[in-house]
């Protein structure tokens, strides 16, 4: 199982654009705030920044060379210095490739090529994303540190960790 996360280019944002709309329609089951725009589209709005910006990084997730899923991360300035170096604004894998080791093992190699602080967040009512990380946070045995949160209207499960 040869794992790959790789910045994505201004070339490859065409690929990002189409997996996070898939990430969205997966969220939208959890959230009723996440909707189709007038095309029927889940269009992830701040997308154009994470190709503009430093310290919004786009990563495309590849296992054995076929695209399996994306990585969004903030840093610098767009986290808080105080607890976290990274924020994972979103982890998304493909649902062929799920219930496989396949997330787990893209978390592992994303820690490993990017140590430090963590924030790492998820809806309350996305169970199957809740129970992943905690599964992720037990076998990584990490020390984790959680608080609930409200934004948009949503509950948000939000943890803090080093790596």
């Amino acid at each position: 199982m040869n794992i790959e996360i790789q910045q994505a280019g201004i070339l490859q944002k065409p690929i990002m654009e189409n997996l996070m709309a898939l990430f969205l329609h997966d969220l939208s089951e959890f959230a009723d705030d996440i909707k189709v725009d007038d095309m029927g589209m889940h269009r992830f709005d701040v997308m154009d920044l994470f190709f503009e910006k430093e310290g919004l990084t786009p990563y495309l997730v590849r296992l054995d060379g076929e695209i399996t899923g994306c990585i969004l991360i903030q840093s610098g300035q767009y986290t808080n210095p105080e607890h976290a170096d990274y924020v994972l604004n979103s982890f998304f894998i493909l649902k062929r490739y799920r219930r496989r080791g396949i997330g787990m093992a893209v978390a592992g190699r994303l820690f490993s090529q990017y140590p430090g602080r963590y924030c790492c967040a998820q809806l309350k009512s996305n169970v199957p994303a809740v129970r992943f990380w905690k599964k992720v946070y037990a076998e990584r045995l990490l020390d984790v540190f959680e608080i609930e949160r409200e934004e948009d209207g949503n509950a948000i499960l939000e943890q803090f960790f080093a790596v």
